[in-house]
């Protein structure tokens, strides 16, 4: 009897590495993209991993998410650096990230260049 419990325990711990890997290659594509330049929209970020996944991840409730996704200048700093440290870019990046989707919704001269 020992021996089921024992391969059930190896079953999962194998199940909950899988899951981490998958985590730590969605973050990573994620760091890549905002790296590069290439993500312009959240909708590029949430193809890669869920909003709601996300928001977990941040320590967001989805709800005040979801706001600050359709309002970015509501981001704190706070909230910046620890998407930041989560997908393992410098904080610029991230700021830069959020005010360039600030910039986009706004409809003030002050961000029109």
């Amino acid at each position: 009897m020992p021996r089921k419990s024992f391969k059930i325990k190896n079953t999962d711990n194998a199940k909950q590495l899988a899951r981490e890997i998958k985590r730590r290659n969605r973050l990573n594509s994620i760091k890549n993209e905002l790296e590069s330049g290439r993500v312009s929209s959240f909708d590029q970020i949430f193809a890669i991993i869920s909003e709601t996944r996300l928001a977990t991840e941040l320590g967001i409730s989805f709800y005040a998410f979801r706001k600050k996704i359709n309002d970015p200048g509501e981001f704190t700093v706070g909230e910046m650096m620890k998407f930041a440290s989560l997908v393992g870019v410098k904080y610029d990046v991230i700021a830069s990230f959020i005010l360039d989707r600030i910039r986009s919704k706004s409809k003030s001269r002050i961000f029109r260049e």
